[in-house]
C-alpha cells in the first residue's frame, strides 16, 4: 500500500473531523438558539410533504408551536410511508434526499436522508479520526476495519446496510488504499468463513496503526478467533493463497508470538507493535467484554468511543481518548427528555432543563423525517459540555 496515500486519506479525515469540532466548539455554549433554529428549518424545509401537510407544519413558527401542535410517534406511525420511500416515493416525510436505509433487529427499517448520513459522518467518524490525529495516532500505517460493509440494493435502487458501512464504500477508492481488508469481502466472500478472513488479513500484516470497528465486541470475537486458529492461520500466510501473498517471515513471527501466549492476556502489542487506537463506532454500555478487550490490548491501547448512534441517527459525539462520555450535538437532530421513572410523556423536557445524576428516556426529531419519535433509549447524564449535557448510555 501507498503509505503517502493513506497518510493523506488519514490526514483529510482530520481536516473533516477539525471542522466538525470547530462547529460543536460554537454550538454548543447556547445549545437551545440551535436546537429552535433546527426545529424551524426543519418544519419550514418540509412543509410541503405528505407529513407537513397532514400535520400543518405551515402553521408552526415557535418551537412551543411545534411541541404542542406535533403529536409523540412510534414506528407503527410510519411504517406504511417507509414502506413506500423503500419504494422510490419521494417529499413523504421529508424533502432531503432519501437513498438509503438502515434495519433495527432486522425487523425495522428506517430511512437516511444525506444530511443524517452526512451528521453521521461529520460528528461520529470524522470526529474520531481529530481526537486519533489530535493524540498522534494517525500515521501512515494501515488499519484494521471490522465493519460491515455489506449493502443491499432494493428494486427502487435504493440501498440498505450499516450508516458506518454506508459511509466506507461512497468513498471506496480512498478506502480501500487505507483498509487493509476489502470493503466487499461480506459480499465476495459468501461461501467464505467471514472471521477467517479478517484474521487472515489482519495477522498478515504488522503495520497496523489503528482499527474501526460497529462495537467492540467485534474485536473480542477477531482475537478470540486468533487465539483458537492461529496455527491455520500462520501456515496459510507462509504458504500463501487467494486472499493474501506468502510471507514465512510473518508467519514464524506469528508462531514467536503464539506460541508463548497465554489464552486471555495481552496479545495485541505482539502481534501488531503500532496498533494504539481503536475506533469503536457505537457503544450502548460497556459490559465484560470490554473488560476483556481491554486486558488483550495492554495500557500502550487506547480507544475512542465515536458517540453513540441508533438507526433514527448519530445521536451523540466524542470528545476525549478513552471517556465512554459523549455529547448531545444541538444542530444534529432536536432531543426532548421523558426522566425515566416517569409513566407519563405529558412532560417532556429539552436538553437544558436535564439534570446530572439522573436518567432519560430519550425523543427525538431527526434529519430523516422521523418527528417526535419514542426511541425508548434512555440515557444517565453525566456532566456538561459548556451548557450542553453529556451523557453516557444508561444501564439500569
Amino acid at each position: 500500500m501507498d503509505r503517502r496515500l493513506i497518510k493523506m486519506v488519514n490526514e483529510a479525515r482530520w481536516a473533516d473531523g477539525q471542522t466538525a469540532k470547530k462547529r460543536l466548539e460554537d454550538i454548543t455554549y447556547n445549545p437551545m438558539r440551535s436546537q429552535e433554529e433546527f426545529v424551524i428549518r426543519m418544519v419550514r424545509e418540509n412543509s410541503r410533504t405528505e407529513y407537513g401537510l397532514r400535520n400543518n407544519f405551515k402553521n408552526i413558527h415557535t418551537l412551543e408551536d411545534f411541541r404542542s401542535y406535533i403529536p409523540l410517534t412510534s414506528y407503527d406511525d410510519y411504517a406504511d410511508y417507509i414502506g413506500r420511500i423503500a419504494y422510490g416515493e419521494k417529499t413523504i416525510l421529508t424533502t432531503y434526499l432519501t437513498e438509503y436505509l438502515t434495519s433495527q433487529d432486522g425487523i425495522r427499517t428506517f430511512p437516511q436522508s444525506r444530511w443524517s448520513v452526512q451528521a453521521f459522518y461529520d460528528y461520529s467518524f470524522a470526529m474520531a479520526f481529530y481526537i486519533a490525529g489530535n493524540n498522534s495516532y494517525l500515521t501512515d500505517g494501515v488499519m484494521l476495519n471490522l465493519i460491515d460493509c455489506s449493502m443491499e440494493t432494493l428494486e427502487s435502487g435504493m440501498t440498505r446496510g450499516t450508516m458506518l458501512g454506508r459511509l466506507l464504500t461512497k468513498r471506496e477508492a480512498d478506502n480501500n488504499q487505507s483498509c487493509i481488508i476489502p470493503l466487499d469481502l461480506t459480499s465476495a466472500s459468501e461461501k467464505t468463513d467471514i472471521r477467517y478472513c479478517q484474521a487472515l488479513y489482519a495477522l498478515s500484516h504488522k503495520d497496523l496503526s489503528l482499527a474501526i470497528c460497529e462495537h467492540y465486541d467485534d474485536m473480542v470475537e477477531l482475537l478470540r478467533y486468533i487465539e483458537k486458529h492461529w496455527p491455520l492461520l500462520a501456515g496459510d500466510i507462509e504458504k500463501g493463497n487467494t486472499l493474501v501473498r506468502a510471507d514465512a517471515e510473518r508467519a514464524n513471527a506469528i508462531r514467536e508470538v503464539m506460541e508463548e501466549h497465554h489464552i486471555g492476556t495481552q496479545i495485541v502489542e505482539q502481534l501488531w507493535p503500532g496498533l494504539h487506537c481503536v475506533i469503536v463506532s457505537d457503544v450502548d454500555c460497556l459490559s465484560a467484554n470490554f473488560t476483556m478487550l481491554r486486558t488483550y490490548c495492554g495500557s500502550q491501547v487506547h480507544f475512542i468511543f465515536a458517540g453513540i448512534s441508533s438507526p433514527e441517527g448519530i445521536l451523540t459525539t466524542p470528545l476525549n481518548l478513552d471517556d465512554p462520555q459523549t455529547v448531545l450535538i444541538p444542530d444534529g437532530m432536536f432531543y426532548e427528555f421523558k426522566p425515566k421513572e416517569s409513566r407519563s410523556y405529558s412532560h417532556l423536557l429539552t436538553l437544558d432543563q436535564l439534570e446530572i445524576g439522573r436518567s432519560y428516556e430519550l425523543v427525538v426529531t431527526t434529519l430523516s423525517g422521523l418527528y417526535r419519535y419514542k426511541t425508548r433509549k434512555t440515557f444517565l447524564v453525566v456532566g456538561r459540555y459548556h451548557d450542553t449535557p453529556t451523557v453516557i448510555a444508561d444501564q439500569g
